[in-house]
C-alpha cells in the first residue's frame, strides 16, 4: 500500500506540472481551478484502478495470461480516463487520429509516446514473455546445502531463476535505451544505424547466448518484441511529429 501511495503521489505531481506549464505558457484564460479539479479526479481514479488490480488477478486465479490482460487493461483505462477528463474540461471534439495538432497537444503526445517506448514497453515485455514462455526464467537444478549437523543434503529439481532480478532490471534499462536510440534513428531517417543497436546488445550477451540455450531463446524473443514495439511506436511518433 505504501508503494502504491508513492506511485499515486508521483503521478499527481506530474499531472500538476503539466497543468502549470499549460496554464502559464499556453492558455491562461482557462480556469486553473478547473484544471486542478481535473487532475485530482484523475489521481483518484488512478488510485482506484491500481487498487482493484490485485483483487481482480486473484479472482481470476492469478495466471500469467491474467497478469498480461490486467496490465494492458490497466494502461488502457488510465489513458481513457485522461482522454475523457480532457474532453470534459476543454469541451472540445477530440479525435483519435487527428488531422492536425497545436503545439501543446503535439508536445504532450510526443512526450507520452517517448515515455511509452522507454518505460511502459519495458514492463509489458516480461508479461508477454511469461505467456509465450511459461517458466522461462526458471530452471530445475540440483543444489546442495549443509545443515548445522554437518550433513550435506541434496535438494533435487529445485527451480531457481536463470536471470536474477538485478539482471532483469538492468535489461529493462538497456531495452529502454535501445528503443530510445531506435526512435531517434527512425526520426532522423538513419536506418543504417539500427543494426548497430542489435549488434552491440548481442555482443554484450554473447557468452550467455552461447552457453545457455534457454536464456538465448528468452533473449531473442524479448529482443524481437522490443524491436517490434519500438518500430510501431516510432511510426506513430513520426506521424504525429509531421502533423
Amino acid at each position: 500500500m505504501q508503494q502504491l501511495g508513492w506511485h499515486i503521489f508521483a503521478h499527481f505531481y506530474l499531472y500538476l506540472l503539466a497543468i502549470i506549464v499549460y496554464f502559464c505558457w499556453f492558455d491562461s484564460k482557462i480556469s486553473f481551478w478547473a484544471l486542478l479539479l481535473m487532475i485530482l479526479g484523475l489521481t483518484i481514479v488512478h488510485f482506484i484502478i491500481d487498487l482493484a488490480k490485485a483483487p481482480i488477478e486473484k479472482l481470476f486465479r492469478d495466471t500469467k495470461m491474467v497478469h498480461l490482460f490486467t496490465y494492458i487493461s490497466d494502461q488502457i483505462l488510465h489513458i481513457t480516463t485522461i482522454y475523457i477528463a480532457v474532453w470534459l474540461v476543454f469541451n472540445e471534439q477530440i479525435t483519435l487520429i487527428p488531422a492536425q495538432l497545436n503545439n501543446y497537444p503535439k508536445f504532450c503526445a510526443l512526450a507520452s509516446l517517448a515515455i511509452i517506448i522507454v518505460y511502459l514497453i519495458g514492463y509489458l515485455i516480461p508479461y508477454v514473455l511469461e505467456v509465450l514462455m511459461p517458466g522461462f526464467n526458471l530452471e530445475k537444478k540440483s543444489i546442495s546445502f549443509t545443515k548445522q549437523s554437518g550433513k550435506i543434503i541434496l535438494t533435487k529439481n529445485q527451480e531457481i531463476p536463470i536471470v536474477s532480478n538485478k539482471e532483469l532490471k538492468a535489461g529493462r534499462y538497456i531495452g529502454g535505451l535501445e528503443r530510445l536510440l531506435l526512435l531517434i534513428f527512425m526520426v532522423l531517417q538513419i536506418y543504417s544505424a539500427i543494426p548497430i543497436i542489435i549488434a552491440l546488445k548481442t555482443l554484450a550477451r554473447f557468452k550467455e547466448l552461447e552457453n545457455n540455450r534457454t536464456f538465448a531463446e528468452y533473449y531473442l524473443i524479448g529482443n524481437f518484441l522490443s524491436m517490434i514495439f519500438g518500430v510501431l511506436i516510432s511510426l506513430v511518433f513520426i506521424y504525429i511529429l509531421k502533423l
